[in-house]
């Protein structure tokens, strides 16, 4: 992986049957998100790489998205890809603003870490 690059996988595990129906698990949705252009040792390149990040988690959970934005399934496929994202870029701050926004440790940045 470069290092001002990654790309947003998602996993079928555990997202449900209309996700894995969706998307093979040896073929999961990508998107690149390019983070070259931003200084991530200040809070304003954190914040823009999240948003680049959320984005991508979005788009790569479309396909949950015609139950509603605010469904079950649509909303785990989200945190899990952009959980994912983050333990996978690996840097202190992004991981802090990522927790802040979801109150604090999460399991699935842990798992993703281990994962790794």
């Amino acid at each position: 992986m470069n290092r001002f690059t990654v790309t947003m996988m998602i996993s079928a595990l555990g997202l449900g049957s209309q996700l894995a129906s969706a998307a093979s698990p040896q073929d999961p949705p990508t998107v690149i998100v390019r983070f070259a252009d931003l200084d991530l040792t200040h809070i304003q390149g954190v914040a823009v790489l999240y948003q680049r990040l959320n984005r991508a988690a979005e788009t790569v959970c479309a396909p949950e998205s015609s139950q509603g934005l605010r469904s079950g399934p649509y909303k785990m496929c989200r945190q899990i890809a952009l959980g994912m994202a983050v333990a996978k870029i690996d840097r202190p701050a992004l991981t802090a603003y990522y927790r802040a926004k979801f109150g604090g440790a999460n399991a699935t940045i842990q798992i993703a870490q281990k994962v790794r």
